[in-house]
């Protein structure tokens, strides 16, 4: 799960950089292809936070019915700075949401 998301957020931060440098040329014609990938990769933050925080909760909680123990009381800045970076992923998520609806709204008003 931890993997996923790291792997998630790397895919969507170079993703951020390749579509911020493709605006800067100034490209017509790739609006609706831009707000598509931009979609993809909400879908795709969403699923790498969702998954980090399912392993992270079983992590905090344990989970009595297969006998897993809690591993937070143990290694607890670990979950300190698992907590920070779901915490920074959301908002990252949330603010990619943002920016998707602005270009729609944008798109949209051009036709």
């Amino acid at each position: 799960g931890f993997r996923f998301f790291v792997v998630c957020n790397a895919i969507a931060c170079a993703y951020a950089f390749f579509s911020l440098l493709l605006a800067l040329v100034g490209r017509k014609g790739t609006a609706a292809a831009t707000v598509i990938l931009d979609l993809l990769t909400v879908a795709l933050l969403f699923a790498g936070n969702g998954a980090a925080t399912a392993v992270g909760l079983i992590g905090y909680k344990g989970n009595t019915h297969v006998r897993w123990n809690k591993v937070c009381n143990v290694f607890d800045r670990f979950c300190h700075q698992v907590a920070a970076a779901l915490g920074l992923s959301l908002v990252g998520s949330v603010l990619f949401v943002l920016l998707v609806l602005v270009a729609v709204v944008r798109l949209h008003r051009k036709y």
